[in-house]
């Protein structure tokens, strides 16, 4: 049972490892671990998530959901329906939209990333970690100046500073909505709850070689795509690119 509790420390080199040690330990569902200052944050892939002290969201979520191993995918998705929901919300007049897989835009540039971590076993989920990071309160400044047009904040949006406690209660409220939905239907609304945010439905996408048009989300959270001998290709994991 889902049930939201948020700890909130000063400083952490990652909320994603303090919640894996955490879930470890058997803490409950909805357990999650806010830091002020993230000092070794990473997103997919292994890649560094940086992000100035005191100024944007990093928080890590613990879930125990009971779903199929296949539909594990589909609880980042969840995720990132719930930051947009929230998005939406505190930017008012501008939509956001989500890119394949847990990607959040607004204004076309990238506003949050979700990176989910499952520990499974032979016959089911454990426990997932969500490590959220959402650009709050960054200024344009406080973006590497290669990456600058192409990711934004909530303040950079509005002009307005958000509260980062306020703002992670409302994303695990938005986020046990959903879950409590998963709990009494299943998972198989996900995919098309997802794709009604879809940036990219109908773009042509490229990767590795692998060239099409983006048509849907599978059951599983696969993103399928039609080549141009109409083959359908399913893409299960990684990065996608407009051609």
């Amino acid at each position: 049972m889902y049930k939201p509790n948020l700890v909130v420390v000063e400083s952490a080199e990652s909320t994603q490892d303090m919640a894996g040690k955490m879930a470890a330990d058997g803490v409950p569902s909805g357990t999650a671990v806010m830091a002020l200052n993230q000092t070794r944050g990473r997103g997919r892939s292994g890649a560094d998530w940086h992000s100035p002290p005191g100024k944007n969201l990093a928080l890590s979520v613990i879930l125990r959901p009971v779903i199929e191993i296949r539909h594990a995918p589909l609880i980042g998705m969840l995720a990132s329906i719930a930051v947009a929901t929230i998005v939406d919300i505190a930017c008012e007049s501008s939509q956001a939209f989500l890119k394949w897989p847990n990607d959040v835009l607004v204004q076309n540039r990238k506003i949050a990333g979700i990176l989910s971590e499952a520990r499974i076993t032979d016959s089911s989920v454990e426990v997932i970690v969500l490590g959220v990071g959402v650009n709050v309160n960054s200024s344009v400044d406080d973006f590497p100046w290669e990456l600058r047009d192409s990711l934004t904040s909530m303040f950079i949006v509005t002009g307005k500073t958000f509260d980062l406690r306020t703002t992670s209660e409302r994303f695990l409220q938005a986020l046990g909505e959903l879950i409590a939905r998963v709990e009494t239907e299943g998972p198989n609304f996900v995919p098309r709850v997802w794709e009604k945010r879809w940036a990219h439905k109908g773009h042509t996408l490229v990767r590795d070689g692998i060239k099409g048009t983006a048509t849907g989300i599978d059951t599983d959270g696969a993103l399928l795509m039609k080549r141009s001998d109409g083959e359908i290709v399913r893409i299960s994991s990684g990065a996608m690119f407009t051609a």
